[in-house]
C-alpha cells in the first residue's frame, strides 16, 4: 500500500506543477504580446524617426531656396 501511496503523491506533485506553470504561463501571454507590440512600436517609431532625420538634413544641405 506504501508504493501505490508513493505514486500517486508523485502523481500528485506532477499534476500540480503543470497546473502551476500552465496558470503562469497564461498569466504571463498578454504581457508577452504587449512587450511585443511595444518593440513593434519602437521600432517603426525609429525607422520613422531615421526617415525624417535624412530628408531634414537633405534639405537643410542643399540650402535654403534663393530668390
Amino acid at each position: 500500500m506504501k508504493y501505490k501511496d508513493r505514486i500517486s503523491e508523485r502523481e500528485y506533485q506532477g499534476r500540480l506543477e503543470s497546473l502551476l506553470k500552465k496558470a503562469l504561463n497564461t498569466n504571463l501571454q498578454p504581457l508577452r504580446s504587449l512587450e511585443t507590440a511595444t518593440k513593434k512600436r519602437r521600432a517603426q517609431k525609429k525607422a520613422a524617426d531615421s526617415g525624417l532625420t535624412k530628408s531634414t538634413k537633405t534639405a537643410s544641405a542643399n540650402g535654403p531656396p534663393h530668390r
